[in-house]
C-alpha cells in the first residue's frame, strides 16, 4: 500500500516517521526542512498535496486545525484533485466533528473514504510508537487503513462507525486532561506556599487517591528541572475552546472547563502566541505568588561548594 502524509509538524512528523521502510512514503509539508529530513530517510517529496494524492492509496493528515484540513482537501492543488474512488483519507487533527463529517460526506461523493484517526499521548509515545490512536469511521476502511495506523503505533480504538466519534473522544480527553492539570498545578502552589516540598507532595499525591497524569509527569519533571511536556499553549486553548462548544451545542454547562480555558486564555495573552503549554508552570506561580522549585541562595550555592 502506497501511503502519503501531510503535516509534518512535531506531532505529525514523529508519528510519520514510524512509516518510513514499512511502506512506499510520499510526504507534503510547509516546511521544506520537514520536508526534506524525511527525503533523507528514504521517502519521497510531493510538490502539491495533489500530487500526493495521486501517488498514494491512502492519505494521512495531521494539521493544527479543521480549516487546515479543509484547505488541503479543497483548497487549489487539494488532495480532492489527486484522488480516486478507492482511496482513503484519515485524518489525525484535533478538528471540530461537525467539519470533519462534512468533510467526509464532500468526499465520498467521488468515492473516497475519509474516518478520523486522533491520538491522545504524549509527545515522548509519539516518538517511542506507542501513543494512543482514536479513530471511528467506515469499518471496512479502517479494516484496510489498519497495518498502516498499527505500524505508528498498536495503541489503536475504534469508536464507532460515526466519523468524529474519534475527534469527540479526544475532544472529551482534552478538557478532562487540561482541567486536572490546572487543578493539580494550583493546588500545588498553595502547598508549596505552606511549606511543603515539591518533591513530598508529588510522593504523597501519586500514593493516594489524588494521583492523576500530571502528578505523575508534569510534577516529577518540575522538581527535576526538566520539561514534561511540548505543544504549543494557543492549541491548547483551540482544543478547550473546541470542547466548549461542543458542549455548548449540546446545553451541557462547563463551568469548570470554563474556568480552565479562561485560565489558558490568561496565560496566552500574557506570554503570546508562541507560548508553549509549559510555560503555564510560571503563570500558576505568578498567580499564587511562589515558585514549585526554591531558586539557590548564595550561601546555598557557597555550601555547595
Amino acid at each position: 500500500m502506497r501511503v502519503g502524509y501531510i503535516g509534518l509538524g512535531a506531532m505529525g512528523g514523529a508519528l510519520a516517521r514510524h512509516l518510513i521502510g514499512k511502506f512506499p512514503l510520499s510526504v507534503f509539508d510547509l516546511n521544506k526542512k520537514a520536508v526534506d529530513s524525511f527525503v533523507e530517510l528514504g521517502a519521497a517529496a510531493a510538490a502539491t498535496p495533489a500530487e500526493l494524492a495521486r501517488n498514494s492509496d491512502l492519505i494521512l493528515l495531521c494539521l493544527p486545525r479543521s480549516s487546515d484540513v479543509q484547505a488541503v482537501l479543497f483548497g487549489q492543488d487539494g488532495v480532492a484533485q489527486g484522488v480516486s474512488a478507492g482511496k482513503i483519507v484519515i485524518d489525525q487533527t484535533s478538528g471540530v466533528p461537525a467539519e470533519t463529517r462534512a468533510f467526509a460526506r464532500q468526499l465520498e461523493e467521488t468515492g473516497v473514504l475519509l474516518f478520523d484517526a486522533p491520538v491522545s499521548g504524549a509527545m515522548a509515545t509519539a516518538i517511542a510508537g506507542t501513543i494512543s490512536i482514536i479513530a471511528s469511521g467506515p469499518r471496512d476502511a479502517f479494516e484496510r487503513a489498519l497495518p498502516v495506523l498499527q505500524s505508528i503505533s498498536p495503541n489503536v480504538f475504534h469508536c464507532g462507525e460515526r466519523v468524529s466519534n474519534g475527534q469527540t473522544m479526544k475532544t472529551v480527553n482534552n478538557m478532562m486532561n487540561v482541567s486536572c492539570r490546572l487543578a493539580t498545578l494550583e493546588v500545588v502552589a498553595m502547598g508549596k506556599k505552606l511549606g511543603l516540598p515539591l518533591e513530598l507532595m508529588t510522593q504523597a499525591i501519586n500514593a493516594t487517591t489524588a494521583r492523576n497524569y500530571t502528578s505523575q509527569g508534569m510534577l516529577p519533571a518540575i522538581a527535576e528541572g526538566r520539561q514534561s511536556t511540548r505543544f504549543w499553549l494557543a492549541l491548547q486553548v483551540k482544543d478547550i475552546h473546541q470542547a466548549i462548544s461542543l458542549a455548548a451545542g449540546q446545553k451541557v454547562p462547563m463551568p469548570i472547563g470554563g474556568a480552565a480555558r479562561s485560565l489558558l486564555q490568561i496565560g496566552l495573552n500574557s506570554l503570546g502566541k508562541d507560548a508553549q503549554l509549559e510555560q503555564m508552570i510560571g503563570v500558576i506561580e505568578s498567580m499564587a505568588d511562589t515558585r514549585f522549585v526554591d531558586t539557590p541562595t548564595s550561601s546555598d550555592r557557597r555550601e555547595a561548594e
